[in-house]
């Protein structure tokens, strides 16, 4: 029982250091280390930035070996002249902590290889698994740019037969997704009217690709986010209550 209560305090303190900025003491799980060691590309939210990065397993300093370019990546990505190693965090993320342990950067994980950190008055990040991720297949803000199709995906036709006193469907609306910076990793958006309020509510004024989705904003701080899917199109993630899809026109 006292060697019970002895882990589960080991545990509480290791938890707490992260919790409060510092890479805890001791060995790192060799399973962890074994699954995260990996060519991985640091990038930034739009990709304009890039830095490719092998996270070792061979120890150095109070960490794992991170193997990269040091002299290009550290004018791209300021923080990691501060970072001397990498080691497992909670939850399968990834930490990048200085000399003295304190933890620069914690990349959580997401999905399909890619790991995401929002550092304070900084910026959004990934870091992504190249045995998982293609990179050339990531969507980029340059490829968003232009003009969108806002529109109610199988909207029934007026006078249908399920319900021939229904009234017609909003016309779809079009957007102009702008390369304006109007805010940290936001970009202006227009609307070109006629663009009916039952289908866009008044307000929307703004958009940034975030972790993989395009996120319209409202000036009330409201939001739309959209998702990829196969066919090229955007759909309302939750669909529900009012489901919308973005498609190119």
């Amino acid at each position: 029982m006292r060697a019970v209560n002895l882990a589960c305090c080991l545990s509480l303190l290791a938890a707490s250091a992260v919790a409060q900025g510092t890479a805890p003491l001791g060995k790192p799980d060799p399973v962890e280390v074994r699954n995260l060691s990996a060519s991985y590309e640091l990038t930034n939210a739009d990709s304009t930035l890039r830095c490719p990065i092998v996270l070792e397993p061979k120890p150095a300093g109070r960490g794992l070996y991170l193997n990269y370019d040091r002299e290009i990546c550290h004018s791209r990505f300021g923080f990691l002249g501060e970072v001397s190693a990498w080691l497992p965090g909670i939850a399968g993320a990834i930490l990048l902590v200085a000399r003295d342990g304190r933890i620069v950067t914690e990349f959580t994980e997401g999905v399909g290889g890619v790991y995401e950190a929002i550092r304070e008055n900084d910026g959004v990040y990934f870091f992504a698994n190249l045995q998982f991720v293609d990179p050339a297949e990531r969507v980029q803000v340059k490829d968003l740019f232009g003009e969108w199709l806002l529109a109610r995906p199988d909207a029934p036709a007026e006078g249908s037969k399920a319900n021939p006193k229904a009234p017609p469907p909003p016309k779809p609306c079009t957007l102009a997704l702008t390369d304006e910076v109007v805010g940290d990793q936001l970009f202006n958006l227009r609307i070109q009217p006629p663009c009916e309020t039952a289908l866009v509510p008044a307000g929307l004024q703004s958009w940034q690709l975030e972790r993989g989705d395009i996120v319209l904003r409202f000036a009330n701080g409201d939001a739309l986010r959209f998702e990829k899917g196969e066919d090229g199109r955007w759909t309302k993630i939750p669909e529900k209550p009012r489901p919308l899809m973005l498609s190119r026109p």
